[in-house]
């Protein structure tokens, strides 16, 4: 089978490799979507000797595709059945595992770091992370449900959006973007903000009542002039940078709550006279949950969410090179592998 490799420096390739065969409880999965996402940019960026300990790993975590092959006592799926592959295995006995939440079990390997990951051909899942997908949630749906969906799902959740709620959101790249898909379908007015014209275009595009780049406009004063000199009820920090973790407190309203799922440094951007004033509520959030995943495909299907909406560029898996270098750029929207 073909996979990715980096090379270091912003370099990778496309390698030969065995075709895995599935274990007990494992399942082969045939790759018919995945995408790059944010976090596989930050490892292809690293130095030469960096990758250089990583050896020939396989990146990517954002599976979806058709069952090709079942291992020893594996039931509830079967080969040819649709699915996204949720992307933390863990040991499947402790507590963590058991509520579903696998990415915090201290055994936990993410597909793409100490596993081989999506962006190949072939890859294993357990059988206890395959999510059924029905005919009318597509591939690329699925692999947004594997990750920035699900990220964004995740996070709308525990904000608890509404009709009556106005929801900010900081950073449109794909999980930004997929916020706006998913905040609306939960009935919010939704404000975008970023720096990338394109991206601010695409987010008005996907349904945002209105969207702003921070570097033309004041992205505060365009907040609060939009909700009524109030501010926004709701905030989605999807950035990761200093200047937006600390806007997306500022532009809340008294009461309002606030969801960080951006990556980036561990600077400190709270105002704690503002936190305690306002009584604002501060939240981390860290993709999702085995069971929000299944709720996901429903509300995709229910709600026909325009995910693949956000898709800006295809490539097969012998284009990668080109594919991440255009995903480095950080001017697109979601840069997906697709397969016949």
């Amino acid at each position: 089978m073909k996979g990715v490799v980096f090379l270091g420096d912003r370099e990778c390739c496309v390698k030969d490799f065995p075709e895995p065969t599935p274990g007990l409880g494992e399942v082969l999965v045939r790759m018919k979507a995945t995408g790059i996402c944010g976090s596989d940019l930050h490892v292809y960026r690293n130095d030469k000797e960096a990758i250089k300990r990583r050896g020939d790993r396989i990146p990517g975590h954002e599976p979806s595709g058709v069952v090709e092959q079942v291992g020893e006592g594996v039931n509830s799926v079967k080969a040819g059945d649709r699915v996204s592959v949720y992307h933390y295995r863990g040991c499947g006995h402790c507590k963590y595992c058991a509520s579903g939440n696998m990415m915090w079990c201290v055994q936990a390997r993410g597909y793409g770091g100490p596993i081989d990951g999506s962006h190949a051909d072939f890859v294993i899942a357990d059988e206890r992370n395959c999510v059924l997908l029905p005919d009318e949630v597509s591939f690329i749906d699925g692999a947004f449900i594997a990750c920035p969906g699900g990220t964004a799902y995740s996070a709308m959740s525990k904000l608890g959006v509404s009709s009556h709620d106005t929801v900010a959101i900081f950073g449109l790249g794909p999980v930004g973007l997929s916020g706006v898909i998913v905040a609306k379908a939960m009935g919010g007015k939704v404000i975008g903000v970023d720096i990338v014209d394109e991206r601010v275009n695409l987010a008005q595009k996907l349904g945002a009542d209105a969207a702003v780049n921070a570097q033309k406009e004041d992205a505060i004063a365009a907040i609060r002039r939009m909700s009524d000199g109030e501010g926004a009820d709701l905030a989605f920090e999807a950035s990761g940078s200093s200047e937006g973790r600390a806007n997306a407190v500022a532009c809340l309203k008294r009461g309002g709550k606030v969801v960080f799922c951006g990556a980036g440094s561990n600077e400190k951007v709270i105002n704690p006279g503002e936190l305690i004033g306002k009584q604002l509520t501060l939240m981390g959030s860290f993709v999702l949950s085995l069971g929000l995943a299944w709720d996901l495909v429903n509300f995709t299907a229910q709600h026909n969410l325009p995910f693949e909406d956000a898709v800006t560029h295809r490539f097969a898996i012998e284009d990668a090179p080109e594919a991440y270098r255009l995903a480095d750029e950080g001017r697109t929207g979601k840069v997906v592998f697709v397969w016949d």
